[in-house]
């Protein structure tokens, strides 16, 4: 399996996932000649190519560039119901005349050789998801857009090689921020998105004792920092896993550029 993340941040999000012979876009929150420029100069592919698009919900920073992404893709869009019937008529794939598939919760299904695992999430979405993939030689986790990790999502996602976390803020730079208190009470509330603290101790329970690589994603840019963020989720992990701290490997993503391309095999973690 390899993957790259074509943009991760408050305001735009995308992973490219790939295995053989298939494909999946998962997101499309950067506009429509971001996303085409990124899949090519980094992974050296493009949207035609597309096996499948997958869609979390609806926000603007997830579907900001589906009109672009039916346009070339003209392939099957995954989603859930809630998420579809949430969707403005111009992001809706049957008005581009791409098939929709609806996909349910923790209701694992494929697109070619890689197996897909929905699974719920609590965010102010109607019916949003997260996504497991998993290949016969690895898996990946994408975790974003959540308020708080409960103990069913903690065991689905045990296992896996490489996890794009969500770390989107530092709670004191919120609370003593310039956002409204009502957008404020919204990010910390259940529904909202998880903090660096809540990032690390949700990973301290999830993560194998085994080298593995998490992507520290979905970062607020007004209410967070990339450094911040590192020391937080090290730190912690660090106390809690120290037997195997030296394995975690924290990795950044950005809003402005896509993550390497890289490879994931359960024969060389």
């Amino acid at each position: 399996m390899q993957f790259s993340i074509l943009a991760s941040g408050s305001n735009g999000n995308s992973v490219y996932i790939e295995h053989q012979d298939t494909r999946i876009l998962l997101d499309a929150g950067i506009s429509g000649k971001q996303l085409r420029t990124r899949l090519e100069t980094t992974c050296e592919r493009d949207l035609e190519g597309l096996s499948g698009v997958l869609v979390t919900h609806e926000h603007d920073d997830h579907v900001r560039g589906l009109t672009q992404v039916y346009k070339y893709a003209q392939s099957p869009v995954y989603m859930t119901e809630g998420t579809h019937a949430s969707l403005a008529e111009k992001l809706r794939p049957e008005t581009s005349n791409c098939p929709v598939e609806f996909v349910r919760e923790d209701a694992a299904f494929y697109i070619g050789s890689i197996r897909v695992t929905p699974f719920a999430i609590s965010h102010d979405a109607e019916q949003p998801v997260a996504y497991r993939f998993d290949t016969d030689d690895a898996s990946l986790a994408v975790v974003t857009d959540l308020g708080y990790v409960t103990d069913h999502q903690k065991t689905l996602l045990q296992g896996c090689q490489a996890y794009v976390f969500e770390s989107n803020h530092d709670v004191d730079m919120l609370r003593a921020g310039r956002y409204p208190w009502h957008l404020k009470r919204r990010i910390l509330g259940d529904k909202g998105h998880l903090s660096n603290v809540d990032a690390a101790y949700a990973l301290v329970d999830i993560l194998p004792d085994e080298p593995v690589d998490v992507y520290l994603a979905h970062l607020s840019q007004d209410n967070n920092h990339p450094d911040l963020a590192d020391i937080t989720v090290q730190g912690i992990l660090g106390d809690a896993r120290a037997a195997i701290a030296r394995e975690i490997r924290v990795k950044r993503t950005s809003r402005h550029e896509a993550t390497p391309f890289v490879s994931l095999s359960r024969q060389t973690v």
